[in-house]
């Protein structure tokens, strides 16, 4: 008997299962879950969107016409002097209908430098100041589009 009292205590009830592991399995397949869940909601009800037909912005260079420009230029003999002026403006980071919608005060610009200019002036590197002057002032005007270059293609004065 002795023996079997032995052997009694050697089989012992195998040990519980951790209730512990069983909490973590069904909080991680709960998480699991919920983030599947969550990611289908917002998939489902996120925000369309709304694709507009937003011109395209053209990154390469291009030319854009001035209408010509006549203007008189100051004139202290008192006999008139005029100026007759076409150009093409070198742009870029804008479409052509953003460059026309501003091309009245792009001609008011040139009209009011004109204007103020002597012949004296635009004789020699005169035209050259003119051409700087203008790209200054454009460029100001038609920020943020960038000018690269005013490309005088008629300047006559009579």
């Amino acid at each position: 008997m002795a023996e079997e009292a032995e052997t009694a205590g050697a089989e012992a009830p195998p040990p519980k299962k951790s209730k512990k592991k069983l909490v973590m399995l069904v909080g991680a397949l709960l998480g699991v879950v919920l983030l599947g869940g969550g990611g289908w909601y917002y998939k489902q009800h996120a925000a369309r969107e709304v694709k507009k037909d937003v011109p395209v912005v053209q990154e390469e260079p291009f030319l854009v016409d001035i209408p010509t420009v006549i203007s008189n230029l100051e004139s202290s003999s008192g006999r008139p002097v005029f100026v007759k002026l076409t150009a093409k403006l070198q742009v870029r980071g804008a479409t052509q209908q953003q460059v026309m919608a501003q091309m009245p005060e792009v001609q008011n610009i040139f009209q009011s430098y004109l204007h103020e200019s002597s012949q004296a002036d635009l004789n020699g590197n005169g035209i050259y100041r003119l051409r700087e002057a203008l790209l200054d002032r454009i460029a100001i005007q038609l920020a943020p589009i960038e000018v690269r270059d005013i490309l005088f293609t008629e300047f006559l004065i009579q």
